[in-house]
Parts: C-alpha cells; structure tokens; sequence
C-alpha cells in the first residue's frame, strides 16, 4: 500500500510539474526567482504545438491521407483489378501502375484511390461506439491519388502519383477534388476549462482503427456539417470522470483502495459516485480537415494526454496567425525580376540563338514576357524566344517581364550576328599528260591518281571533278575519253565511289592532258 500511494504521489507531483512548466519563450533563471519570492498562479497558456515554430498548420499529406466518414453513398468511377507487377506483386504503391475498370474511367482524369473500411474485430473502445458509427455511415480511408494514362480494352491504366498506403485489388476510385486548406489558428489551452456551451462531440474512430492517439493523428468526430462544424475549426478535446466510469475498460481503477492503511479515521468516500462531481480536464487540441453532413476528420494538434475514443470535444475560439499573404498585402507591392541568358552570343547571318528567361513576381501573381530585338527576326515562346540574324552586326534583345498588376521589370541580351564564312574555293591538284593521239593512263598517271585517291579517301565530304584536254590536232572526243579512263582508274583499282567523281571536257585545247579538280564540302568547281 505504503508503495502504490509513493507511486500516486509521484505521478501527482509530475502532473503538476508539467502543468507548471514556463511558457515557451519564459528563461528557466526568471522562473526560479518567481518561485522564490511568491506561488505561481494556474495561468492558461498558448498550446506550444500551435506556435508558428511548432506547428504551422496541416501537411499535404495530412488532408488527402485523412479519409472521411459519410453517410452519403460514395458512386466509384472504377475499381481496382491488379497493379502491373501481378500476379507477383498484389499491392500497388507511390509510381506504380494499377489497372482500373469501370464505365467513368476517363484517359488523363485524376481519381482519388479509397478503401471501404470495416473493423474485423468489431470490438468496441467505448458503450455505444459501433451504434455511432453505425450512424455516421460508412468509412473510406485513403490510399492516394491516380492518373489515368491510357485506356486499353476497357481497362484504364493509372500511374500512382501520391500514395498515403497500399492499394489492393477491390479499392475504388473517385473523381479528384480539391480539400480544403484550414487555416492555421493561435489557440489558448486552459487544462480546466469550464464548458463555453458551444458545439459539442466525441471522438469516436481514429485513423487506422487506432484507439490511443498522440500528437498529429487523425481522428474522426460524430459532428460535421449539420451542426456547423466546418473546415478550420478548432475543439478541445475534454475527458470527464462520469465518462471514465461508463468504460469499462477505464473504469476498473475506480475500484480500487484509494486510501492507505497509515491514514487515521481516513474518510469513507464512494469514489464510483462522488468522483463524477470532479471538474473536467482538457486533454488536447484539435483542428478539423473536412467534414460530411454528419462527421468530421479532424487533426490532434496539441496532446498533453493520450487521446481516446469515447473523449469529448467542444469548439474553442482561435485567433489567425499573421500569413505571409496578409503581411505581403500591407506591404507595397513589388515588380517582378527577370534574367536571361543566349544559348550563343555569336552566330552567323541565317543562323539561330536561343534566349531563355526566367523571371518571378509576388505570390499569387502572374508574369507575361515581351521580347523586342534591334535587327533580325525574333519569335516568342513564352519564356523562351528564338533569334534568327538577318545581317551582320551587334543585336540587342530586349526582354520586359509585366504581371498583373502592370508592374514590370526589364533586361537585355547581346548577341553579335557575323557575315558568313566565304565558301570553300575548288583547286587543281594535279594535271595527267598523255601521249599524241592516246587515251591509255599510263604508270605516271596512276601514280599521281594514286595520290588523288588516297585524300578522297581521308576526307569523304571531298569530290573530284576530272577535265580532259585534246592538242589542237586531235579529235575532241578524245578529251572525254581521257577523262572517263582516269574516273575508270580510281573506281576499279582505288575503289572511289562513282557518284564523287564528275568527267568532261575542257573548254578549250589545252594540250593532251587530264586536269584533276579537288573541290571540298559546299564548294563550287
């Protein structure tokens, strides 16, 4: 007894330590010299988990992983059949593929994934519990959200963008929409507060099928829109004795000796019967989510204590926090900046550059881009554009980024425009002779052809251009042939491509010779 009473004094002694604690931001040395000179008096205190360094208002995460309970029948687009890895692989998580089926499965619509939850243990934490939620209706958890990329024999394939769980086969979809952002709230937690005699509820399911919660859980209300429960509320979550006594699970230590054997004429108390007249606690915070005609999903935001189930809630006045939003809006408004950058700053005449930019304005506003360039062609795309040179010289782009409010902000991009580089010129590499009245290459010829061959060969880009010559005193048909006997050459025995190599004849009578042309990649002979 001696022991279980040391153990009750010390947990007592804890409690109002903690109750004692100093408010955030209170020096630990002032404290001491508060304690030395009087008592400190029970003060309310700012919930530390709803200073703007603690807590700064529900995640992403938290609103679309939250699930609901409603009593209105949720109408599923399409049902999950498999992921892309079965039947190896049952569930399906965060970028994976999943195949639905149903009559609304829309190629490019984004659906919420949900699960139709049931309890298999049907046990209940508290009396009543499965006849509330019984009436509330029926509960959805859920699994993340999906896009449909295409729609293949009657079956939509989605790739699971979010995920919040697992989804399985028999999991449903819904048209995507939008929740509600609540807003984050300063409240005042008073560990004893009196009822105020606004709305009141009870906690009566936790996320998970969880039936102790802590701090940023989820947990689901028996009130919602019916009683004017909306988005952004904030409650206090309270716990009295009576409701302590009508669980049995809370109530067993009630029966207990709550008195000890050194006490002398200790005083007889019912404790079943006269603990119910105890004030009532505060054990928590919390904000709602969203709610449904009858429910509401709701976020732990401050526990001191474990939350239950079967605990009750009760609206609390909460005061908004400064947002960046309001404090920019006393703020005078500012122009936008803007920087851009050339892909090339030096390019030829009939040649391109590209020019990106990238400006910003204040939250919420938006940003056109207008481009002017001070010769040559300039066409916009949005935050990019495209410089065509017309003509040599500097170009100056100027770039002026404008949002919403006409408020702009400028820049500009140099970029020198160059004259195009002269075309490669032909040159004569070598010319062959031949003897009177003769067409044959003989062995000097092939040996300067041989040195021909080898250069078509080092560069492929080149061609050749071969022009046979007659003395005055012979046939003209003769200068041709001297020429196509000298391509016959380094085809058959060289092995140069035909088509590099062009043959005719010289304009004039030059001599019995071949005069052999190199003429480079974008030349002309």
């Amino acid at each position: 007894m001696r022991n279980l009473l040391a153990v009750s004094l010390l947990t007592a002694t804890t409690v109002i330590a903690q109750n004692q604690a100093p408010a955030p931001g209170n020096p630990p040395q002032q404290l001491q010299n508060q304690q030395q000179t009087a008592p400190l008096a029970p003060q309310p205190k700012v919930s530390s988990t709803n200073l703007p360094e603690a807590f700064i208002g529900p995640t992403k995460s938290e609103i679309y992983c939250s699930g609901f309970i409603s009593k209105q029948a949720v109408h599923a687009s399409g049902t999950i059949v498999a992921g892309n890895y079965a039947p190896e692989q049952a569930s399906s998580s965060e970028y994976q593929y999943i195949y639905l089926t149903g009559d609304d499965v829309q190629e490019g619509k984004e659906y919420l994934l949900l699960r139709h939850l049931q309890d298999p243990n049907r046990y209940q934490s508290f009396p009543g519990q499965l006849a509330i939620l019984k009436a509330l209706g029926e509960t959805y958890q859920d699994l993340g959200r999906a896009r449909v990329l295409y729609v293949r024999n009657k079956i939509g394939v989605a790739q699971v963008e979010s995920s919040c769980s697992d989804s399985l086969p028999g999991d449903i979809a819904v048209p995507f929409q939008e929740r509600p952002q609540p807003e984050f709230k300063q409240t005042v937690f008073e560990q004893f507060a009196a009822p105020n005699g606004k709305t009141t509820g009870k906690v009566v399911m936790g996320h998970d099928l969880d039936t102790i919660m802590g701090g940023h859980r989820i947990v689901y209300l028996d009130i919602g829109e019916a009683q004017g429960v909306k988005p952004g509320d904030y409650f206090r979550i309270t716990r009295n004795y009576k409701s302590m006594l009508e669980n049995p699970a809370e109530a067993l230590p009630f029966h207990a000796n709550a008195y000890d054997d050194t006490q002398k004429d200790a005083p007889k108390m019912d404790l079943k019967r006269d603990i119910t007249g105890l004030p009532r606690r505060s054990i928590g915070e919390l904000m709602v989510l969203n709610t449904t005609s009858n429910s509401a999903t709701a976020l732990t935001t401050y526990t001191p204590e474990e939350v239950h189930l079967g605990d009750g809630v009760e609206m609390i006045d909460a005061t908004p926090f400064p947002t960046a939003a309001s404090v920019a809006a006393a703020a005078p408004p500012q122009p936008p900046t803007i920087s851009c950058s050339a892909s090339r700053t030096t390019i030829q005449v009939g040649e391109t550059s590209s020019i990106t930019c990238s400006g910003s304005a204040e939250e919420g506003h938006s940003l056109s881009y207008n481009y002017q360039a001070s010769s040559g062609q300039i066409a916009p795309h949005d935050t990019r554009a495209t410089l065509t040179a017309t003509a040599a010289g500097p170009i100056t782009v100027t770039v002026t980024a404008v949002d919403d409010r006409n408020l702009s902000a400028q820049t500009t991009v140099n970029v020198d425009a160059q004259a195009p580089a002269a075309p490669p010129a032909s040159s004569l590499l070598t010319e062959l002779t031949f003897k009177p009245n003769s067409a044959y290459v003989d062995n000097r010829a092939k040996a300067a052809l041989d040195d021909v061959a080898l250069l078509l060969q080092r560069d492929a880009s080149t061609t050749l251009a071969l022009k046979g010559s007659t003395n005055p005193s012979e046939t003209d048909t003769l200068a041709a042939q001297r020429a196509e006997n000298a391509k016959i050459y380094l085809t058959r025995s060289k092995g140069i491509d035909a088509t590099r190599i062009q043959t005719g004849s010289a304009q004039s009578k030059t001599g019995a010779k071949v005069a052999v042309i190199l003429i480079p990649a974008g030349a002309t002979q």
